[in-house]
């Protein structure tokens, strides 16, 4: 009998467990995967400094920091503690968190429905028309909502501030929604930092949505091909040290 009630002890764990994991929050879950990354990586707090350093490369460069939570004070006088973010800064932070992405979007990039690269203001993340939107369209098909959530939950808890922009190509546009490139361009952008926000808990502090229309290509639009890769929403998580630079 005591065998038997162990059994059945633990088998209504084991089936607690399956439905607790049923439904995940995808913002919790991005929670704990920064929080996981941050407790295997070696971080120690300095002294009695509410940041925590991140940099494993044992010398006096740049690295990571994490700002603890702070307690805040509400309207109602009671205290509540705030989300503590990851601050990316340096060349060395955003490379690896560039091969993170890197990583988790691999067959995305095989597709080249997404290319990742550092540029001096940091890591930008640019996702292609193809495989993310319908032409003429600002809503995220099936598999680019997979793609960006994904990188959604990887800047869950970045605290660097995010520019999401819209980009085209040269060729106009006039609908009774998108009157030119301009406007498709800025819903685009809009769409993804809205999702970004609603769905993962991000904070609209730190993000920017910009329409740029067809005006920063990065490739010709003489040819479909150049074309397409000028059709894009990129994701740029800005360096701090440029970040002042930037327009936000």
């Amino acid at each position: 009998m005591v065998s038997y009630a162990d059994f059945v002890t633990l088998l209504f764990a084991f089936f607690t467990c399956l439905y607790a994991i049923s439904s995940v929050d995808a913002a919790k879950m991005g929670q704990m995967v920064a929080s996981m990354r941050v407790s295997f990586g070696g971080q120690i707090f300095d002294g009695a400094s509410s940041t925590l350093s991140l940099d494993n490369s044992g010398g006096g460069g740049p690295g990571v920091s994490v700002v603890a939570p702070m307690l805040l004070e509400d309207e109602a006088g009671s205290k509540t503690r705030s989300k503590s973010r990851v601050i990316l800064s340096g060349e060395a932070d955003m490379s690896r968190f560039k091969r993170t992405i890197e990583g988790l979007l691999s067959e995305e990039i095989k597709s080249s429905q997404v290319r990742v690269y550092l540029e001096r203001r940091g890591v930008v993340i640019s996702l292609g028309e193809s495989g993310n939107f319908d032409s003429g369209s600002d809503m995220i098909r099936p598999d680019g909502i997979a793609t960006l959530d994904t990188i959604a939950t990887s800047l869950a808890n970045v605290g660097n501030n995010i520019r999401v922009e819209g980009h085209a190509d040269s060729i106009p546009i006039n609908t009774p929604r998108f009157p030119s490139n301009w406007h498709l361009s800025s819903a685009r952008a809009t769409t993804v930092i809205t999702r970004m926000v609603d769905n993962f808990g991000m904070s609209p502090r730190l993000m920017t949505a910009s329409g740029l229309g067809e005006h920063h290509p990065i490739a010709s639009n003489d040819t479909a091909e150049g074309r397409a890769r000028n059709r894009r929403v990129e994701i740029v998580i800005l360096n701090p040290a440029y970040a002042n630079v930037e327009p936000l």
